[in-house]
């Protein structure tokens, strides 16, 4: 069981590997506060974004992959999953009230608390709410938060809610710098996004 384990988890990082489009960089140097106000202030301006890419989860005994397809607007989520662990494909949509979760396995319900209610009934907790930011680059804005940033201002690490995220790639995004790859970790479990490609709003002229 535990080679089978193993087998899965190095699949899993494959599947990860290789998948991005974008120009995607290593945070580098140490943190500079007044370069991380001036990032944060930016990103706090993305209120629409769209991304794709693919999403790896491991819990200490299973692993899997899917692909991953986000919208936001607002506080408007949507959210596609296909092929993640053994919930097949997973559509998630609503706002920071609720959201709806449909799955191809005949799943059905709302939830006004994601983490848990995914994690129990799908075996796959995924704090949405919290990870709308965290894609971004930033901290829940509603939540108390520790971090270690780069030379421009970037997250290279965050605490928050339980989970520690790590950022290992950035890309620039018509203007804005946006990670193309973390990971979040909590217990034993572990989840990779790799974004192979960002679409964002086009700018007033």
């Amino acid at each position: 069981m535990k080679s089978l384990s193993l087998l899965g988890a190095a699949s899993a990082a494959l599947l990860l590997a290789g998948c991005s489009t974008l120009q995607g960089r290593a945070p580098e140097g140490s943190g500079d506060e007044g370069a991380w106000a001036a990032h944060l202030a930016q990103l706090t301006t993305l209120q629409g974004w769209e991304l794709s890419g693919r999403a790896g989860f491991m819990d200490g005994k299973d692993s899997g992959s899917g692909s991953l397809d986000w919208k936001q607007q607002g506080d408007a989520s949507s959210l596609d999953f296909r092929g993640p662990l053994g919930a097949g494909a997973m559509h998630i949509e609503g706002d920071m009230r609720a959201l709806h979760v449909r799955t191809s396995r005949g799943d059905d319900f709302v939830t006004t608390d994601p983490e848990d209610d995914l994690g129990e009934r799908l075996h796959q907790p995924l704090p949405v709410f919290s990870l709308r930011y965290w894609v971004l680059g930033r901290p829940d804005p509603t939540d108390d938060f520790t971090k270690t940033t780069d030379a421009r201002g970037e997250l290279v690490s965050l605490d928050q809610g339980g989970w520690h995220v790590e950022y290992q790639e950035y890309a620039e995004v018509e203007g804005y710098s946006l990670p193309t790859r973390l990971t979040l970790e909590r217990d034993q479990i572990r989840i990779k996004l790799a974004v192979s490609d960002w679409t964002l709003p086009a700018k007033a002229p």
